[in-house]
């Protein structure tokens, strides 16, 4: 049986950011506590540069997304697994501990797993980084949501493990929550974690709607909403309080949720020594770039003609037919709009602009590659640092003894480090190795290019999109068919390659 308890881990003032979690993390790996370091275990992570490598992963966040939160920031999670003195040995504790880090994270997130043997139960400590590991979006309301379930989930690793769980617990009145029965209260709170995480809402009606679909009653009184969940007898008001939900669960705290559902959208990542240019210097021969998307003047999307010909909906349904000939007038009269707007008065106009723009939109995406290349190998160089670093001192000692079995046995881990950065080193030809901070202000400077280039390719993405759906409007309604993508095309570079 394992007692289990969660807690975010926020900036320490008078520490900062990084060693707020490397105090952390050394007392985790403390070798005096984990068998001299042999019971800490990481997944995605270099152990001995954990707290770095968080900070890191903090850092990419805040510039692919431009969202900081300041001194309310989360950095990482701390979970605390103990079990029942002499119920288990130490490593099928460890080995708990990293079933119960991976099912909580499905793979998302880094964690360290770090087992204490030093009291009379063994216990973990996990940390779990709250930034994901392509650093686009962080574990929300973390906390809460695994409150509740992170003791079903330790009690059902413990149980497929042959460990002794209550089935059945009473309920105390006591501070532990694991006795506690769960409340309709609690039951709502965990409605809304799913519809938010499954249904994704647009905006806070589209919230509601989905709450009414799982079988939520929903009645409003001036400004106040309150909610029935299914098989409750009463309803609970969207505020914190007795009569409402848990706190993060109020009005204005799913409002933002759902708007940060919204920004919290991946972005794909894909290597550049190119100069780094300010977001305002970036700027494509199609349009001059902001940092809003550029919308037609008209304010809709150009959607493509439909094929009536060719559609299978058309022969079989009357209906469709009509209704997509209507589609297709309107159609052509917004394609007509957009051309006017644009000044694309002729063909070859429209064609070279279509296809300028789509290499502006391809540009910004490989300097966006190029930059997420370098930038895994800065994040590569530096934990080989780190680890070189941090072990030089024992592999000079086992050269001076001239390479003795008996020293490497017992500096085993050390050395075989040591031998693994130097192979790094000399792999990417490397005679004198850089600073950390060095690589930080790279690490930053690539950041900086990849959040300037994003922004600029949302700003072409859907005029992009709007000339190649004209373009294919325009040939349609003028029955011009496709110019043959031939050698002399693609390097004028005039192919559609959609």
């Amino acid at each position: 049986m394992a007692a289990t308890r969660i807690m975010s881990v926020h900036v320490n003032k008078a520490l900062g950011a990084a060693q707020t979690v490397k105090r952390m993390t050394d007392y985790f790996k403390n070798p005096d506590k984990t068998d001299g370091g042999r019971l800490v275990s990481g997944f995605e992570v270099d152990t001995d540069i954990i707290a770095e490598d968080f900070i890191f992963a903090r850092d990419e966040y805040r510039f692919i997304t431009g969202r900081n939160q300041g001194d309310n920031e989360v950095l990482a999670y701390h979970v605390r697994q103990a079990f029942v003195s002499g119920e288990l040995d130490a490593d099928t504790a460890h080995q708990l501990g990293h079933e119960l880090a991976m099912e909580l994270t499905q793979g998302n997130f880094a964690f360290m797993v770090c087992t204490h043997i030093d009291r009379n139960h063994y216990h973990n400590h996990i940390a779990i980084n709250a930034i994901n590991l392509d650093c686009t979006g962080k574990y929300r309301d973390i906390k809460h949501s695994w409150k509740r379930s992170i003791q079903k989930i330790s009690d059902q690793i413990c149980k497929d493990n042959g460990l002794y769980v209550i089935e059945n617990p009473g309920f105390s009145k006591g501070y532990n929550q694991r006795y506690k029965a769960p409340t309709k209260r609690d039951g709502l709170a965990g409605i809304i974690d799913e519809v938010l995480a499954n249904a994704k809402p647009k905006d806070f009606d589209a919230f509601l709607k989905q709450l009414a679909k799982v079988g939520c009653e929903i009645k409003q009184r001036g400004k106040t909403i309150s909610i029935q969940p299914p098989g409750a007898d009463r309803f609970f008001r969207l505020k914190a309080g007795k009569k409402g939900l848990p706190i993060g669960y109020d009005e204005e705290s799913l409002r933002k949720k759902i708007a940060e559902l919204q920004t919290d959208i991946p972005v794909e990542l894909h290597d550049s020594k190119e100069e780094i240019l300010p977001a305002a210097d970036i700027k494509t021969t199609a349009a001059a770039i902001t940092t809003e998307p550029i919308k037609p003047a008209h304010g809709k999307k150009i959607n493509l003609i439909i094929d009536l010909e060719n559609s299978l909906k058309a022969q079989d349904s009357p209906g469709y037919k009509r209704w997509a000939n209507s589609f297709n007038l309107q159609q052509a009269a917004e394609t007509l709009l957009f051309l006017q707007t644009h000044n694309l008065t002729d063909m070859d106009t429209l064609t070279h602009t279509a296809a300028t723009a789509r290499a502006d939109f391809n540009s910004l995406q490989k300097r966006i590659d190029n930059a997420d290349t370098r930038i895994n190998q800065v994040n590569n160089l530096q934990r080989h640092i780190g680890a070189y670093s941090k072990n030089k001192d024992v592999y000079t000692q086992y050269l001076r003894s001239k390479r003795s079995p008996k020293f490497r046995q017992e500096n085993e881990k050390a050395i075989a480090t040591v031998e693994g950065a130097k192979a790094f080193f000399d792999s990417v030809g490397l005679d004198n190795l850089p600073s950390i901070n060095e690589l930080r202000e790279e690490y930053s400077a690539l950041a900086q290019e990849k959040h300037n280039c994003q922004q600029a390719i949302n700003g072409i993405k859907q005029l992009v999109s709007d000339l190649q759906s004209a373009k294919k409007n325009a040939q349609l309604l003028l029955g011009i068919e496709d110019e043959p993508v031939t050698e002399r095309t693609k390097r004028k570079g005039l192919h559609d390659d959609r």
